[in-house]
C-alpha cells in the first residue's frame, strides 16, 4: 500500500532503533556500571514495544505475525512488552474502502452492487493479512466478505528476507545440532499460503467435514463470491471466545466450552493430521446459545504420520508421564535416535513428576521468573547431554498452536488450570492410542495409582502470582 522502499525503510528503521535502545541499555549497566530502577528498565521495553506495535499495525502482514507470537513468550520478555504487545490483535490500520472496493470488483469481475445487496464499507475486523466486511447476498443472506490487504504478496517477501536474515545471524550462536532457520523454514510456507484466500476456503470447506461429528460450527464458503484475494463466507453471530463478561451473561458453561476447544485441535491435529494453526481468540467464537465456532483457516497444517503419531505418543507420555511412550514419540518424531532411548526415559521418569516442571509445560504457570530459568537450564542441560539431537521437522507450527490454545484456557477459565480441563479430554485419547497400538497395554495397568499420585500442574503456583509462560515455538 506504501511501495516496496518505503516499507523496506519503516521495517529498517524500526528494528534499528530497537537494537540501538538495547545496545545502549547493554553499555549503560554492563560497561558504565550504571544501575537502573526497575522502573526504568520497563519504560525502555514499553517504548520498544510500542514502536515495534506501531510499525506492524501500519505496515501488516507477517510483522503482526511476529508481535503475536511475541505477545505469547513472557518465560522471554518483561511483563509491560507483553501487555503492549496483546492489543496488536485489535490495533491493525483498516486498508482505504475505494481501495478495497476496487479489489474485490478486479477479482469478481462485477461492480459491488451487482454482486450483494448490500456491503458495508466500514470493515468489521482488520487482521494482519487482510480485512472482513459484513454484506448481505441478493438471496438475503448475511455474509461475510474477506479481502487481503493491496500489495501483501510484494511487502511479505521484504519481511521474510529480512526475517532470514536475522535468522540466519543467529544460527552462528547456537549450536550445531539445532537450527533456528527450521523455524523459517515450516512457517514461511503456511504465511505464503494466507496470501490465496481460495486455499482458506478449502481448508474450510475440510476442517469443517472434520468437526462436524463434535458440533463445531465453521462457516460455509460461498465459492461464486470468492478468489485468490477475496473470500466469502457465512456470517456467524458470536462474541471472541476471551469476552468472559458477555459468556457469563449468556449462561456459557467456559469450561465445557474449553474442553471443546482443545478436543477440536486433537481430533484436527492429533487424529486427522490437518489443523488450523492460529487458533487465537480472534478466530473463535462462542454464539449465543453456548456453541463453539472456528473462523479463519488461512494458517493450516498438514502433519505427516510419522510426526503425527510421535507427536501423540510424546504428549501422552508427558501428561501422563508415561517415560517410555514419551521417549518413542521423541524418537519416532525424528527428534533424536535410538541409542538416547535410555537417557530419554531416565530423564521422563523425574522431569514430568517434578510440579514445576508440569506446571510451566502444561499450564504455562509457575511461581516466579526464577523458576522457569531453573526448569529451562534443567531441560536445556538434559538435550544438550543427547549424542542424536537434531531439530525435529513439522514442530513449529504445532506447538505454536498448542501454546496458544493453553494461553486462551488460562484466559477463559482463570479458576481452573489448563491440565484440569485436559483430564478429561486427553484420557479418551490415551485409552483409544492404547486400544490401536496393543504393545502398550501395559501402560494402564497402574494408571490409577499413576494419576493418585501425580502432582497437579500449577498447584505449586498460587493464581495472584501465576506469571503466563508461552510456548508458540513448542
Amino acid at each position: 500500500e506504501r511501495g516496496i522502499l518505503s516499507h523496506f525503510f519503516l521495517l529498517w528503521w524500526m528494528q534499528t532503533c530497537i537494537v540501538a535502545s538495547y545496545f545502549w541499555l547493554w553499555l549503560r549497566t554492563k560497561v558504565l556500571r550504571q544501575r537502573l530502577s526497575p522502573e526504568a528498565r520497563a519504560e525502555i521495553h514499553r517504548r520498544n514495544a510500542r514502536r515495534f506495535k506501531a510499525t506492524a499495525c501500519r505496515l501488516k502482514g507477517a510483522n503482526v505475525k511476529l508481535g503475536q507470537i511475541a505477545s505469547m513468550q513472557a518465560h522471554l520478555l518483561s511483563d509491560v512488552m507483553i501487555e503492549e504487545l496483546r492489543s496488536l490483535r485489535d490495533g491493525v490500520m483498516p486498508t482505504d474502502s475505494d481501495k478495497v472496493m476496487a479489489l474485490i470488483e478486479s477479482e469478481l469481475g462485477k461492480p459491488v452492487s451487482e454482486l450483494f445487496a448490500s456491503f458495508d464499507e466500514t470493515p468489521m475486523a482488520t487482521a494482519s493479512m487482510g480485512q472482513v466486511h459484513g454484506a448481505t447476498l441478493k438471496d438475503g443472506r448475511a455474509v461475510v466478505v474477506k479481502v487481503l490487504h493491496p500489495g501483501l504478496e510484494r511487502t511479505v517477501e521484504i519481511d521474510l528476507a529480512l526475517m532470514r536474515l536475522l535468522l540466519g545471524t543467529f544460527r552462528l550462536f547456537v549450536p550445531g545440532k539445532l537450527d533456528p532457520m527450521v523455524i523459517l523454514r515450516e512457517t514461511e510456507p503456511s504465511l505464503r499460503l494466507e496470501l490465496d484466500l481460495s486455499h482458506e476456503g478449502k481448508a474450510t470447506d475440510t476442517l469443517a467435514a472434520e468437526l462436524r461429528p463434535l458440533g463445531v460450527i465453521v462457516p460455509e464458503v460461498h465459492w461464486a463470491y470468492t478468489s485468490r484475494r477475496v473470500l466469502t463466507l457465512d456470517f456467524i453471530e458470536g462474541v471472541n471466545v476471551d469476552d468472559r463478561a458477555q459468556m457469563d451473561a449468556w449462561n456459557v458453561d467456559r469450561e465445557q466450552l474449553m474442553r471443546l476447544y482443545l478436543q477440536s485441535f486433537v481430533q484436527q491435529a492429533l487424529r486427522g493430521g490437518y489443523f488450523h494453526a492460529d487458533p487465537h481468540p480472534g478466530n473463535v467464537f462462542c454464539t449465543r446459545d453456548g456453541n463453539l465456532a472456528l473462523l479463519d483457516f488461512g494458517m493450516v497444517q498438514r502433519l505427516p504420520d510419522d510426526v503425527r503419531i510421535g507427536l501423540m505418543k510424546e504428549i501422552l507420555g508427558g501428561f501422563f508421564a508415561r517415560p517410555r511412550l514419551w521417549a518413542d514419540g521423541m524418537i519416532q518424531k525424528g527428534a533424536v535416535g535410538e541409542s538416547d532411548r535410555q537417557k530419554l526415559e531416565d530423564f521422563a521418569a523425574t522431569a514430568f513428576l517434578d510440579p514445576k516442571a508440569r506446571a510451566m509445560i502444561f499450564d504455562h504457570q509457575v511461581e516466579s521468573r526464577g523458576d522457569v530459568g531453573d526448569v529451562v537450564s534443567k531441560f536445556a542441560a538434559f538435550f544438550r547431554s543427547l549424542d542424536t539431537l537434531q531439530t525435529p521437522r513439522d514442530n513449529v507450527m504445532f506447538g505454536r498452536a498448542l501454546g496458544i490454545i493453553i494461553d486462551v484456557i488460562k484466559e477463559v477459565v482463570p479458576e481452573k488450570t489448563p491440565s484440569d480441563v485436559a483430564g478429561p479430554v486427553m484420557m479418551p485419547v490415551l485409552l483409544e492410542f492404547v486400544q490401536q497400538h496393543p504393545e502398550y497395554m501395559d501402560l494402564l495397568s497402574d494408571l490409577p495409582a499413576m494419576l493418585s499420585s501425580l502432582p497437579p500442574a500449577g498447584a505449586s503456583a498460587p493464581p495472584e502470582r501465576a506469571v503466563a509462560v508461552g510456548a508458540a515455538d513448542g
